[in-house]
Order: C-alpha cells, then structure tokens, then sequence
C-alpha cells in the first residue's frame, strides 16, 4: 500500500508541474471501472498540437463484489490521428503500475506489478465540453506477488533474513492493460 501511495503522490506531482503548460485540461472517469466498484479519476493534458498526456488513477475494495482489491496508476501518451487533442482516432503508449489482493478458487494472489503497452481509442465529441472516450490496449505485465491459500498465514511463515515477507510467484504476461469507455469533460 506504501508503494501505492507513493505512485499516487509522484503521479500528482507531475500532473502539477505538467499543467503548468497544457492549453487544454480535462477530467474524466472510465465508467466500466466505475460500475465494477473501482472508481476511476483522470486527467487529461494537452502537451503538444496532437498529442496529450492522460493519467488514470483507480482504486477499489470489493470489486465485483469478490474479494479483490485494486489500486492502480495508468499514465499514457496519446497521438491523435486527425491532428487536433482529444478529438476522433488516436494511438499511444500506456503504462501500468498496480498493487492487488485477490481471492480466487481459495488462493490469495498478494502482489504487485507494473507494465507497458500500446492504447488505441476513439473520442467521441458529445457536447462542446462533454466527450465520451472508448478505449483499448495492450501490453506486457511483469507481476511479483505471494500465493498462497486461504487460512494459511503466510506473512509470518515465508519471511527473508530481514524479517518481511517474501513473494514466492513472479512472471510476465500479455494482457490488456486498460478497456473501457470514460466520460471526459474539458475544463479549459
């Protein structure tokens, strides 16, 4: 959760000193992720003539009502192929950095992990200020995490020389990093 909190402070920061010269800002949030019962909140910067940094930041306990919790941090560089920010087709490179706790089949996946990927999307203007943005995207995962089945008390069963808990399951994976549909909203 520490390294969660630390993602999410260095994140803020580079949206302060990033915004400083975007023409445009906006905030949006993915409504899959929403209705899931992970809320989502992102800005969107304008950074050039077609290309704009957005950040997506999510968190929830109890996803899909199952015992999961998901804290996570998705930057990505979008290009917009017609030329003109958050407006119609665009392509970018995302970034993933996630801390989760899940309960599947009786085993608990404890862990971290942290990818990068390419993004497709399409922006769809709604009203002057009011976009609905879909989106997809894929990449590779790489994952450290402790497996372990429920009941059993890992933490102080598995620990390294120092005294902490070890993770015991690492790899990598190709997966989507982000899909959904958000509702955007430009500020200026």
């Amino acid at each position: 959760m520490k390294k969660t909190i630390t993602l999410l402070t260095i994140t803020f920061m580079l949206l302060c000193t990033a915004g400083l010269n975007a023409q445009r800002l906006a905030v949006n949030t993915d409504v899959a992720m929403d209705a899931c019962f992970a809320p989502s909140l992102g800005i969107e910067l304008t950074m050039g003539k077609k290309s704009t940094l957005n950040i997506n930041t999510l968190y929830g306990e109890k996803v899909l009502g199952k015992n999961i919790r998901v804290a996570a941090v998705q930057p990505e560089w979008r290009v917009y192929i017609s030329g003109r920010p958050m407006y119609h087709h665009y392509i970018g490179a995302i970034g993933l950095f996630t801390s989760y706790k899940m309960l599947f089949d009786g085993k608990w996946h404890d862990g971290d992990a942290g990818g990068l990927g390419i993004s497709f999307g399409y922006v769809l203007p709604v009203k002057e200020r009011l976009l609905i943005d879909f989106h997809t995207s894929l990449g590779g995962i790489y994952y450290h995490q402790k497996e372990y089945m429920n009941g059993e008390d890992y933490d102080s069963q598995h620990q390294n020389a120092a005294g902490y808990p070890v993770a015991n399951a690492a790899g990598t994976l190709l997966l989507p990093l982000r899909i959904g549909v958000s509702l955007t909203y430009i500020i200026k």
